[in-house]
């Protein structure tokens, strides 16, 4: 499953099931803030992601960074097989 967080509000934005997350190249709308953007998927992943138009307020680019900085740290564990646990 892809987990996206909208770079306006943060939030995570529900794809719709009818969109074809192996390989995608559109937009979506952040359900939150109403955002819309622009992303490319390929694969499962994330490739491309951009704020089309910001509903949320403006954003640095520095907050923009880190913010994708932190999903895909998340991505990261959430694909790590057997979780934390050693042995």
């Amino acid at each position: 499953m892809v987990n996206i967080d909208c770079f306006a509000c943060g939030k995570t934005v529900k794809i719709p099931k009818f969109i074809d997350t192996n390989n995608y190249d559109g937009q979506l709308v952040c359900q939150e803030c109403n955002s819309l953007l622009h992303v490319k998927l390929a694969k499962g992943k994330v490739q491309k992601y951009k704020i089309v138009e910001n509903k949320h307020g403006v954003k640095t680019w520095a907050d923009v960074l880190e913010m994708a900085k932190e999903a895909e740290k998340r991505q990261e564990k959430e694909e790590r097989p057997g979780g934390t646990s050693g042995g």
